[in-house]
Order: structure tokens, then sequence, then C-alpha cells
């Protein structure tokens, strides 16, 4: 399609999608604090289990997204379907947003999801694995840098997390999805035709949602990826933008709030990332050389670059507003393609013959101790320096650097 006509056509959906977007911004009601309600509604999302009782999250009558906090019995699973009776609680999140919570109501299992079943139980297994091999603080840090599996941690752990800004490090987010989707493709393409490496990352990205709690915001990296890394391997980036483009718009004109989700704009500014960041690295011969050697380069590169788009949106959204949270970030992040490799071998393995899949764990032991270390450091030996918002200038300069050297290292190329 000539080029012209393909631009008016993407200024004219978008023309329609901010148009759909004011509509829906100004005709939404909140339901109002303190009220009570009933409804039925699907489980979506694998529910966090602790002593506590079980988390997930499921939409109100008025497609208003809410938290929910059950009780532990019975114990629900992603799909089920609930009637639930109480009252609708708001609370300010970290990034100003108020989020709607509901404190063990009144439930009913109206139907049992039949989901994925066989996959939650390979999920629980591997929580299991992890949990009887390493300690609680490395258990749950590998589970999350992983798989986006929320496990209870230590508390002044978790508490360091958020001090330094890495929180998002063990996040269920779409940019776990892109990453892993990233190293799916540019490992199958390597000694797979392009048909069945396409296959099986496809597949890949589906199981690893599935294994991840299919959070929301996983769910719509993982159509993100499919389509993206589908338009990379048959070696049509421009068909990547535009499947990046329309994915957007398709989940954005059917759910509108999806805009104000973290997981949306993570796992889409992540995969453009991938798209227009990660080739930069592979534009010097010598250093894609080094790159196609090194036993962890093609993720390190597909992290990084995910991790740069993404970094404006993980400062304001995780953790305090630290200043520490940038060297952390870049004293702590070489080691999550490592540790997302070795978990996923030792996961699998652990699963097949448990002896092999722990002597494949301890090897994330170094990184994993050394994680632990400099977070311990950070959080609690240095008072965090906060400031109260993130200037806007600042991401607006920050965004128009990266598209500057994009437009330089394609002008060259």
């Amino acid at each position: 399609m000539n080029p012209k006509i393909t631009a008016l056509i993407l200024l004219a959906l978008s023309f329609v999608l901010i148009l759909r977007l004011a509509i829906h911004f100004q005709n939404i009601q909140m339901i109002p604090h303190g009220s009570e309600v009933v409804f039925e509604g699907k489980i979506l999302n694998q529910p966090k289990v602790s002593i506590r009782g079980q988390q997930a999250s499921l939409t109100l009558p008025n497609s208003q997204r809410i938290t929910v906090r059950f009780l532990l019995d019975p114990i629900l699973r992603y799909g089920d379907r609930v009637k639930i009776s109480g009252k609708v609680e708001y609370f300010e999140a970290e990034n100003g947003n108020l989020v709607a919570f509901m404190n063990y109501p009144q439930f009913g299992l109206v139907e049992k999801g039949t989901d994925a079943n066989l996959i939650l139980n390979v999920r629980e297994s591997i929580i299991k694995f992890f949990n009887s091999t390493l300690s609680p603080s490395s258990s749950s840090l590998i589970l999350g840098i992983t798989f986006g599996i929320k496990q209870e941690m230590p508390e002044q752990f978790y508490l360091n997390l958020q001090k330094t800004g890495l929180m998002h490090v063990v996040a269920a987010s779409g940019m776990n999805v892109t990453m892993v989707g990233g190293f799916f493709a540019g490992f199958f393409t390597l000694f797979l035709r392009r048909q069945i490496a396409l296959f099986a990352s496809v597949f890949g990205i589906i199981f690893y949602a599935v294994l991840a709690g299919l959070e929301p915001s996983i769910v719509r990296a993982g159509v993100m990826g499919i389509i993206v890394f589908s338009a990379q391997i048959m070696g049509r980036q421009s068909m990547a933008v535009l499947g990046l483009f329309f994915a957007g718009f398709l989940m954005l004109m059917a759910s509108p709030g999806t805009i104000l989700d973290i997981g949306f704009q993570l796992s889409f500014l992540a995969t453009a990332g991938l798209i227009y960041i990660r080739p930069i690295f592979f534009l010097s011969s010598k250093l894609k050389t080094i790159i196609q050697k090194s036993l962890v380069g093609e993720d390190f590169v597909t992290t990084l670059s995910a991790q740069l788009a993404t970094l404006p949106i993980l400062l304001v959204n995780f953790g305090s507003y630290s200043l520490w949270s940038v060297p952390a970030n870049a004293f702590l992040l070489f080691t999550v393609p490592p540790l997302m490799i070795i978990g996923g071998i030792s996961a699998v393995l652990g699963i097949i013959f448990e002896p092999l899949g722990r002597i494949t764990v301890y090897l994330a032991l170094p990184f994993l101790l050394y994680f632990e270390s400099i977070v311990s450091l950070l959080g609690e030996r240095i008072t965090p320096v906060s400031i109260d918002r993130f200037p806007l200038t600042i991401i607006a300069g920050y965004y128009l650097l990266i598209a500057a050297i994009i437009i330089r290292a394609r002008y060259k190329r």
C-alpha cells in the first residue's frame, strides 16, 4: 500500500480513537465510596493466595475494574464466576489514581472456570519447587522476575524494593511477556525455519501468560507480542509497527479505560522498544558479533531495549520517587536476563526431574545474592530522597532524546 495512504488511514483511526476516549471519560460515573453493590463477575486473573485471604480482579457493572479480597474458602481460580455482595471502597495508589477495592465481601461460586487448569497446576508445582529450594526472599524474587508470580516475601525485603524503585522487577507486568516473547523469537529463529519458529514463539507466549496467572496486563501484552513478533519473524518491521498500532487501537476501542492501566502502558512501550531500540544494537558489526556469541547477549539486549522504552513509566509508578531508583536499576537490571533464563530452565527441569532442577537453580544464587545485597544496602542504609511529582517535561525530554537517537541510527543505516 502507498505510504501516504497508510499514513492517512492511521491518522483517521487515531482521530476516531481520541474521540472514543474523550466520550468514554466524559460519561463514566464511578460508584460512590461506601456503596453496597451486588453483582456477578468472572475472576480475571489467577488469585493471589496468602494468610490474609485470596485477592483477584473483577469488573463492576459500570465497567470499573475492582480488586477484591476474599476469604480462603472456597479457593477460587482464574475463570470462576462468582456472585458478590459488599461495599465498594477506594484508596489512592502510588501513582495518584483511585483504585476500587472490596474487602472480604459475601460471595458464592456460581460456575467453575474450565480455563487452563492443567497449566495452572503446573504453575502451582513451579511455585512449590522454588519455595522448597530457595530462601523466601530468593524464591519470591526469581518467581517474580521469571514468571511475574507475586509471592509473599519478607516484609523488610519488600519495603527495600519499594524504596529503591525496583518493585517493577517482581511485578506481573506486560513487560515480562515482551521480554520473554523477544527471547523466544530470537532463540527459535537461530535453528528453526521461520514458520516453525513463529508457531513455537506464539505457543511459548501463551504458555508463559497462563503460568503468570493471566493478569489482564499479561493477556494484553501476549496479544501484542503475538502480533508484533509474528511480523518480525516474517521479516516485516513495517508490519510489526502496524500490528502494534492496531493491537493498541482495538484494545482501547473495546475498553477505553485500559489507557490508564500501567500494565498496558508498559507492554505497549516495551514492545515499541523492541521494534525501534533493539535494532540499534545490531548496527555495529563488532557489537553484533559480541551479542550473538554471548550466552545471554540476545536476551540482555531484548531486556535493555524494553527497559529503556519504559523507564519513565517505571520511575513514576513503582515505589517511591527515589533519586536512588536510577542507580539501583543500573546496578541490578543486568541480572534480569540470566535470572529469567536460569529460572525458566530450572522450572522445566524441576518438573521433569527435580534433582536436576535444583542443581540448575543453584546457578542463579550468585545473581540472587548480589541482587538482595544491593537492595538491602540501598534500602536500609540510605534515606531515600523523594520528589512529590515526576516532571512531565523530563518525561517528554527523555522520549524526544530516544526518538532522536532512533532517527539518527535509521538515517545512518
